[in-house]
């Protein structure tokens, strides 16, 4: 039984959450302690607001006899909501200072001195807050570290989910690789990585599956031929010479059947290899298409070849595409009645090339299906042909490696079968 890896994607998340979450407050603290220690240790009394009190309170009481002042201080104080007084004496130092003097009474509180001249006496002003001691400086500081917290937490989120669903979805594909990944959809921030999950999983599933029928193809294709020719080799030796001969052919003919499967085998599995590379060419139509059926053509019936004279030089690997045509020329003879035809066009911006015979045709539910490997096409056409489903399969894969299609459809001419190749004329 596979074991659930969300446990362990828990811890990750959790360790990432608390080593940027506790980067951020440590940070953030180093920082409130450099810019407290920056600021001055002696409380002020020089800020613009206080003198500009201190000169308001001076102005209003220029005027005021001395036994008014005391009502006008309040007055004073409950309209600017501020302790005001009077003081007769005068601070030490006080008389000569043009500048407002600030002092910390017993409970810590900080009081600003300023002498009137003027009204032959110092202004107190006070108890101020000092900056910093309020509730909100006090609840701010609290409010900046818990809304790195939440902010953190809010982003991994997100991650932790989308870590989970391929986590899950990861182990559901190593328990059954015949289901690939669909997350891309699902995810909301590891896009590229669910995407290369997708793509990896999906070309797993494909290798995996196209393995396990290409061993089942082997075992039911290789089987027959075998079995033929140890039942040969049995005859052999009680049979006349003539019977003799016979038998050689047959077994010729199996190990030829056996030799071009392995051949069939080794060509698909190139195509598929990460290091291919292609040879592109300009090749004349015509003349390449002359030689390509020279030998490729049945011995048994004549390939018509029909090349319309716009097509001229095409773009292409000449290899890869003799390859498909071959293929495409073989399969033809194995279903056509008496005709196969080969013609080559351009059509608009593609080049074309299209193989026909008189045969049974395709069934259009199996068109798609046919240029998948290890499909039988027995089941498609009339009659028992051999083969493992490589040849149009073959066909497909040079298509698309010239950033084509290939495609089976409906002879208009034959009323067979037609198989298309199509690619771009600028490749």
């Amino acid at each position: 039984m596979l074991r659930s890896h969300r446990p362990g994607t828990r811890r990750l998340m959790i360790r990432s959450y608390v080593a940027l979450a506790g980067g951020l407050m440590v940070a953030a603290l180093v920082l409130d302690l450099v810019f407290s220690r920056l600021q001055p240790a002696e409380p002020r009394g020089t800020d613009a607001w206080v003198g500009a009190t201190f000169r308001l309170v001076e102005s209003r009481l220029l005027d005021v006899p001395s036994e008014a002042r005391a009502a006008a201080l309040n007055r004073i104080a409950r309209d600017a909501s501020l302790g005001v007084q009077l003081l007769d004496a005068a601070p030490a130092g006080a008389e000569a200072s043009i500048d407002p003097v600030a002092v910390l009474n017993s409970d810590n509180e900080r009081l600003v001195l300023k002498w009137s001249p003027a009204l032959g006496a110092t202004i107190r002003i006070g108890p101020l807050q000092e900056p910093g001691t309020g509730f909100g400086s006090r609840v701010l500081p609290m409010l900046f570290y818990l809304s790195i917290l939440v902010i953190v937490g809010l982003w991994l989120r997100p991650l932790l989910r989308d870590m989970t669903l391929l986590t899950e979805a990861s182990r559901r594909f190593s328990a059954d690789y015949r289901e690939p990944l669909r997350t891309a959809s699902q995810v909301t921030q590891l896009h590229d990585l669910a995407h290369n999950l997708d793509d990896m999983s999906l070309r797993l599933s494909q290798m995996i599956q196209g393995q396990k029928e290409l061993t089942a193809a082997l075992s039911h294709e290789m089987r027959t031929p075998l079995a033929r020719i140890r039942f040969a080799l049995a005859v052999l030796d009680n049979g006349s010479r003539e019977r003799v001969r016979e038998q050689l052919r047959e077994i010729n003919s199996d190990v030829t059947q056996v030799d071009n499967l392995i051949t069939r085998l080794l060509e698909h599995a190139k195509l598929d290899h990460p290091d291919l590379r292609m040879d592109w060419q300009e090749v004349e139509l015509h003349g390449w298409l002359q030689h390509v059926l020279a030998a490729a053509s049945p011995p048994d019936r004549p390939v018509e070849l029909a090349v319309d004279g716009r097509a001229g030089s095409v773009n292409m690997d000449p290899r890869l595409m003799e390859l498909a045509v071959s293929n495409l020329v073989a399969n033809a003879g194995r279903y056509a009645r008496q005709v196969i035809r080969v013609s080559a066009r351009q059509q608009g911006s593609t080049y074309q090339i299209l193989v026909e015979d008189d045969g049974p045709g395709v069934a259009p539910d199996k068109r798609e299906e046919i240029f998948r490997a290890f499909t039988s096409h027995d089941t498609q056409r009339q009659g028992s042909t051999g083969g493992i489903g490589l040849g149009l399969a073959i066909v497909s894969r040079v298509a698309a490696l010239h950033g084509g299609r290939a495609a089976a459809g409906v002879s208009a001419d034959l009323g067979g079968a037609s198989m298309l190749i199509e690619w771009p004329r600028q490749a």
